[in-house]
């Protein structure tokens, strides 16, 4: 990657077919051995763009996220929605970058302008996403940024198989100004 900053703006519907190409561009690479192949080599296209037609059609003050361009191509975004947990504060419901631009800083961007936000307007001083267990590398990200592993679950993922996760927590907000 080139030396040209990397631009955020906030998400809005118009932003639609750039953030199901992302997601599903993450999912295939970060889940590939975690989630079943048959799920992430089917029609995880038609399963994003449900997911996102209800995110972003039905989005509310409480419900953000950063879009990342580098060279005006989309490269990641993040989506967050505020006070989500009495206890661990605003949920990080997607932190995603494209695997060719793992390094550069973009992830630490977009989880600190969604931090920013989440300091503006939630009444709870954490943050907290849900990583699966297996997602090793997402989860040693997380921790280097200062989140602890503080639950551990079973959940259903969308492959319909079981999966343990772990949510992540900031119990005070990082990277607030």
């Amino acid at each position: 990657m080139n030396q040209t900053p990397v631009t955020l703006h906030v998400i809005s519907a118009a932003d639609f077919d750039a953030v199901v190409a992302l997601h599903c561009a993450s999912w295939r690479s970060a889940y590939r051995g975690i989630l079943s192949d048959a799920y992430l080599d089917g029609d995880l296209l038609t399963d994003r763009l449900e997911v996102w037609h209800s995110k972003l059609s039905m989005m509310t003050d409480r419900h953000f996220g950063w879009l990342a361009k580098h060279d005006g191509e989309p490269v990641g975004f993040a989506f967050a929605s505020i006070d989500q947990d009495p206890t661990w504060g605003t949920l990080v419901d997607n932190l995603h970058v494209l695997p060719s631009h793992h390094g550069a800083g973009i992830g630490r961007g977009l989880l600190t302008a969604v931090a920013h936000v989440a300091h503006e307007r939630a009444t709870h001083a954490g943050l907290f996403l849900w990583c699966l267990e297996q997602n090793i590398r997402a989860r040693a990200f997380y921790e280097h940024l200062g989140a602890e592993a503080v639950e551990r679950i079973v959940s259903a993922a969308p492959d319909g198989q079981s999966h343990p996760k772990w949510r992540c927590a900031w119990r005070i907000m990082p990277f607030a100004p």
